[in-house]
């Protein structure tokens, strides 16, 4: 198959294994997924792009992912052309078996997507693909696209919060109604219905504390990223989706569910990483230093996003602020990228979304491959990840000592 990559020996060591804990200390293990924009280099195929983007997610169910994540873009400049992961969606749920099926995110804005056809669209998906659809939101977050659909900026959060009420009801009622300001559904049956019962999971993109806790209080899952803020903001974040957080009744969730986007640069060493990565993720900064300040200036409700400007600045120009303290990125060897995911872990992260986008195809399937063969099991499967010989002596002496005391 085009999408098997070649093997890679690596001299790092295998670092001290620690599990995941909640708050309650039950060990559980982290989630982790491949986010892609679809993007094309620079004098490469559109549609040669969608065919790679396809081995790479079916290669990332192979290496262990948990999820594939698709964003969605229209009329992007540049080389983002993930248009319509819907369509994706479709072909992935017959080429791939396990792994699950996320929007990063399904934009509501209604000129964009009605609510009533995201919803036949993810529940048609779901049976298709036997239950793996997942339904993460969004609001949009570029001038380009709600300028081409005609998109009025101050409706787009009221929109999607009413368009995911209005998709609830839908999808777990037989008969629905709804009555709201955008959206009027006179009695209806959503057909078909989706697999999973009540509905799949269900979930938004929050870049603010004001998203977070809206979230928490509707029941849904969260994922979450401060724009470059720092590890402090994301901490504010966190504690502001978990403290607000409250089930609904009727809905998959019997807990908090919060996944946090993270840029990847991955190679066999840090300096190599840094020579294939460095360049490419800063740029991704500067394009965000350019956009959200503008949005911030459209509609109050975009205002939060011109708090952050001295830190996006940061992200676009200075490298060992974007690695170390932008809380957005983790970038070197297997080894230092293990290390450095701790701390989003840490901060509260159950659930790791690695934007793996920029470089070639080549280089993405390698970097899947390096976080499948040590960045996946370090977290998840430890008692069947080889360990030095040195460690395990330890461990096997204290066990002596403490049997001969006993």
């Amino acid at each position: 198959m085009a999408g098997s990559a070649a093997c890679f020996v690596t001299s790092f060591q295998s670092p001290k294994r620690h599990p995941k804990q909640t708050r309650e200390g039950i060990q559980m293990s982290v989630k982790f997924g491949f986010w892609s924009e679809q993007e094309t280099l620079v004098g490469q195929s559109y549609s040669r792009r969608l065919h790679e983007l396809v081995e790479e997610a079916v290669f990332a169910e192979k290496m262990g992912f948990d999820i594939v994540s698709l964003s969605e873009q229209h009329v992007a400049l540049g080389g983002i052309s993930s248009s319509a992961p819907e369509v994706v969606y479709g072909y992935l749920a017959a080429v791939t078996s396990r792994i699950r099926l996320r929007p990063a995110v399904s934009l509501m804005p209604k000129k964009i997507n009605h609510a009533l056809r995201t919803a036949e669209r993810a529940a048609v998906t779901d049976i298709l693909s036997n239950g793996r659809m997942e339904l993460y939101c969004g609001r949009a977050n570029t001038t380009i696209a709600m300028r081409a659909f005609n998109v009025e900026p101050a409706e787009t959060l009221e929109q999607m919060e009413e368009g995911i009420a209005l998709m609830r009801e839908a999808f777990s009622k037989d008969i629905f109604t709804f009555e709201g300001k955008h959206y009027q559904v006179p009695p209806r049956m959503l057909v078909p219905k989706p697999l999973q019962k009540p509905y799949p999971l269900m979930g938004i993109a929050a870049t603010s504390e004001r998203s977070h806790v809206w979230a928490a209080r509707q029941g849904l899952a969260v994922l979450s990223h401060t724009l470059y803020q720092g590890w402090d903001a994301q901490a504010k974040m966190v504690e502001a989706y978990r403290s607000n957080w409250h089930r609904d009744p009727n809905g998959p969730l019997d807990r908090p569910r919060l996944g946090m986007p993270v840029f990847l640069g991955i190679a066999e060493t840090d300096q190599a990483a840094k020579d294939i990565y460095a360049e490419p993720l800063m740029q991704y900064a500067r394009i965000s230093t350019d956009a959200y300040p503008r949005l911030a200036k459209i509609a109050d409700d975009y205002a939060y996003m011109g708090e952050g400007l001295e830190a996006l600045q940061r992200a676009a120009t200075d490298w060992d602020y974007l690695l170390n303290d932008s809380a957005s990125l983790v970038c070197g060897s297997p080894d230092t990228v293990i290390r450095q995911l701790e701390r989003f872990i840490e901060t509260g992260a159950e659930e790791i979304l690695f934007h793996i986008d920029s470089v070639s195809h080549a280089e993405i399937m390698k970097a899947i491959e390096l976080v499948g063969r040590y960045v996946i099991p370090h977290f998840n499967d430890r008692n069947n990840v080889v360990r030095p010989t040195d460690e395990i002596l330890e461990q096997i002496r204290m066990m002596r000592k403490a049997n001969a005391s006993a």
